[in-house]
């Protein structure tokens, strides 16, 4: 790329499309019911063609062979200024840089310094894309303070690795009082294999102190450890319809049984609503 055009690395790509798809919907409008139907119907088409097209604002090459013809060592400072202010990285660039395997450690480094919540959540993302990143920088993910969909991602890439990490989140869990992380260390932990007893404990003092019943019955089921189904069965007698409904889910899960009409909840207001009364 030539030095008078790098001024266009950091060109506001969404807005040019933008005004291409007006005037594409401006030109077709006859043809379809309403901006939500043409978005519905032809949008992604129309993006192609934009991102193929020849743009005189680009000097005469399309989107995709501007962002082709960018050197790959300039990539990650180029991602760094399309995050600067109101800007956001066009999905060709993230294509581009999703496409270079070799960049792989730099956007490792980039996610463990970044502290722009929109460059982190672009990098994780970019990360997973490239295969994922090691053990540890995810678990030095999840222990920061990070955008909530951020630290999904990591609890996710976690949850694909639970028994390489379990002794680790396990001594984190038994370590903490903060519930939101025995949450977050639960949800990665139920998918080890069934019969640990240390996991066992963990869900069972969520069940004993959480208020969202449902969310730990949800993890005791995914766990798969009968011995839990004790646990649950108690509640039953005190439970909301909606705890009910997860808390007879996750025991049928284990092989337990719970009879539908075991409780009277005809005055809860989503068991009228459930059942229409």
């Amino acid at each position: 790329m030539n030095d008078e055009n790098k001024e266009l690395y950091f060109f506001d790509f969404d807005k040019l499309f933008e005004n291409y798809a007006d005037k594409y919907y401006n030109e077709h409008e006859a043809e379809y019911s309403s901006p939500e139907d043409f978005a519905k119907r032809d949008l992604d088409n129309v993006y192609h063609t934009w991102a193929t097209s020849p743009q005189t604002s680009l000097g005469g090459i399309s989107p995709s062979e501007f962002f082709n013809r960018i050197p790959t060592e300039e990539l990650i400072d180029i991602l760094k200024g399309a995050c600067v202010g109101e800007l956001n990285p066009c999905s060709l660039l993230f294509d581009r840089i999703a496409t270079e395997p070799s960049l792989l450690d730099d956007l490792v480094a980039l996610a463990r310094s970044a502290t722009d919540e929109k460059l982190l959540a672009v990098t994780v993302s970019l990360i997973s894309e490239l295969g994922g990143a090691d053990n540890d920088f995810y678990l030095a993910m999840i222990e920061r303070d990070i955008d909530e969909s951020i630290r999904e991602v990591c609890v996710e890439a976690l949850c694909d690795r639970a028994e390489q990490v379990k002794d680790i989140i396990l001594e984190r869990a038994e370590t903490t009082d903060d519930l939101d992380k025995k949450e977050q260390y639960a949800e990665i932990l139920t998918f080890c294999d069934a019969g640990d007893d240390k996991i066992l404990a963990l869900l069972r003092d969520l069940l004993a102190t959480d208020p969202k019943v449902p969310y730990i019955a949800a993890l005791i089921g995914r766990y798969g450890d009968d011995r839990a189904c004790a646990d649950l069965y108690k509640l039953i007698d005190t439970c909301t319809f909606a705890e009910f409904i997860e808390i007879r889910n996750s025991i049928e899960m284990m092989g337990g049984t719970v009879d539908e009409h075991c409780r009277d909840f005809s005055d809860d207001p989503l068991y009228k609503a459930y059942y229409g009364l």
